[in-house]
């Protein structure tokens, strides 16, 4: 029965599903736990871990089997941990109930569980694609008020409606009578799914959008990501194919051009800019369009001579020389006039971009490397860095790819000064799977949380212009070689995610530490009980 919950969870996940089933995904697993409760005797707790692991493990392969396209010991290994990961919260929530058996609830799982996608976000495992509140990436109209609480709001509505809807149930079964508990959660289990709903068509039928339009060009030339060019010839011909989609479009308004994730050919080395041939195409065609600044995605590469005074821990060393160089993952924008500015993309696909855990294991590299691994990492910023437009002083989000999935880590770039966001992504790396589309969707979160718009460039996937209310007012299609322009207005006022971040999560930490402490201490008594005896 718990795997009912994965195929439920599946059904309901974007770009495609119905997120009505997340209502009712957690209900079967809930009454494996509940059976497995009124036998504790006979069953130990890891078995429903078991349960759980299964369910969360069909949910995982199930969304994110695409994976493989790009990676298949990857997929195997973000399948498998991130299961058993999300299986952790419903195991305490089990452990909890036999430590305390004269409170039943299954209550204690929304804490933990909300501690668990907050603290997933924290380390070199993080893989928060599949947050609970994701769910509703599609239908934006039905959580404007993700600009309070994020995401972790729609984990806490699937959720508290899943347990109430459980008890209700189960009462239903147990008495087949229309008590007054069934009464009292029938009226919660309505409250709780109409009153956010109610809320969140208020705010969105009332929001309006402030005028102060900027007009874009986005770029989407569609190269393959997995053929690189193969002579220098065909490196120019690829960023002059990116001028030749942009020109038509240009106008006296318009402000900027974006072009997707690591799209400048041959990379880009700090402080040799001026000398770079695809910097020098795009400057001169900056010269016959000098109001606009140009925006990319490239692979920027710095030097550290013998006297730099601290060398990152991710450079590399280039023996011969006796130099070290960091390669970033980078937004890099710049005008006709050679002023530049970057982003190092700093939440990085664990794995791909960098190595678990790499300060501890930095030893162990060269025996990654020959497993077929990635043994080092890129090189990361500490803040969240903006670009401002040299001659309007618009104010530039630039999220990279992996970024855009964590609405707390983005809030930076909004803190910032942020007035607007630009997303900067390779999604051609997945084929045409929904891993591309559930990409496109999880931006419109960020512009319900920030209320901000989104300017999406993609380089195989999806590129659009997405409102602050999460609606997509254009869009392309998959491997379309194109270019469109949009115009979007951007905001500086704050909300209270983009002020506060995840509340909700950090909140739920406290208390799953208390708690934690109290199921260890009655564990403690359990012990000193039972030898005493």
């Amino acid at each position: 029965m718990s795997l009912v919950t994965g195929l439920l969870l599946a059904l309901a996940w974007p770009a495609r599903g119905i997120p009505l089933f997340a209502f009712i995904a957690f209900i079967p697993l809930l009454f494996v736990e509940s059976e497995l409760y009124k036998n504790k005797d006979a069953n130990k707790s890891v078995s429903f871990f078991l349960y759980a692991w299964g369910a969360f493990f069909v949910w995982n392969l199930l969304t994110t089997y695409w994976i493989m396209f790009a990676t298949l010991p990857g997929m195997i290994t973000a399948v498998v941990l991130n299961s058993f990961f999300m299986a952790i919260p419903w195991w305490l929530m089990h452990v909890s109930r036999r430590l305390f058996p004269k409170n039943q609830g299954v209550f204690p799982v929304l804490f933990f569980w909300l501690s668990f996608e907050y603290l997933h976000t924290k380390w070199d495992l993080s893989w928060n694609w599949l947050d609970l509140g994701n769910v509703f990436a599609s239908w934006p109209n039905w959580i404007q008020w993700y600009e309070y609480t994020g995401t972790a709001g729609g984990a806490i509505w699937v959720l508290l409606f899943n347990i109430i809807l459980f008890q209700l149930i189960k009462e239903l079964w147990l008495h087949r009578l229309l008590t007054k508990k069934v009464a009292w959660y029938s009226f919660f289990a309505v409250g709780t799914f109409v009153v956010p709903l109610a809320f969140s068509l208020h705010i969105y039928a009332n929001f309006v959008e402030k005028s102060d339009p900027v007009e874009v060009v986005v770029v989407q030339p569609s190269f393959d990501p997995y053929q690189s060019p193969q002579t220098m010839e065909e490196a120019i011909e690829r960023t002059k194919t990116m001028i030749a989609l942009a020109a038509p479009l240009i106008t006296d308004s318009t402000q900027f051009v974006v072009a997707p994730e690591a799209i400048l050919p041959e990379g880009l080395w700090r402080g040799n800019e001026a000398r770079n041939r695809h910097v020098l195409l795009l400057q001169d065609f900056m010269m016959r369009n000098p109001h606009i600044n140009w925006v990319t995605g490239a692979l920027v590469y710095q030097l550290y001579g013998t006297g730099t005074a601290e060398i990152p821990y991710t450079a590399r060393p280039l023996e011969a020389y006796g130099y070290y160089f960091d390669t970033f993952n980078a937004a890099v924008m710049f005008d006709k006039d050679g002023r530049f500015s970057y982003y190092y993309k700093s939440m990085l696909v664990p794995g791909i971009e960098r190595m678990p855990f790499f300060r501890v294991l930095r030893p162990l590299g060269q025996l990654v490397d020959a497993m077929g691994g990635t043994s080092g990492s890129l090189g990361t910023q500490d803040t969240r860095g903006v670009f401002t437009h040299s001659q309007t002083q618009n104010v530039v989000g630039p999220v990279i790819c992996y970024e855009s999935i964590y609405g707390d880590f983005m809030s930076g770039f909004v803190r910032n000064g942020a007035t607007m966001i630009f997303v900067l992504t390779e999604d051609g790396w997945w084929r045409r799977t929904p891993g591309h589309r559930q990409h496109h969707e999880y931006a419109r979160l960020r512009a319900i949380e920030f209320r901000r718009p989104v300017v999406r460039a993609a380089g195989t996937g999806i590129s659009s212009f997405i409102d602050q209310k999460g609606e997509v007012q254009q869009r392309t299609q998959w491997w379309e070689t194109t270019a469109i322009v949009g115009v979007v207005n951007q905001n500086s006022e704050l909300t209270y995610f983009a002020r506060f971040g995840n509340v909700a999560g950090r909140g739920s930490v406290f208390f799953s530490g208390l708690l934690l402490l109290a199921m260890l201490s009655a564990r403690i008594m359990r012990k000193k009980t039972s030898l005493q005896a």
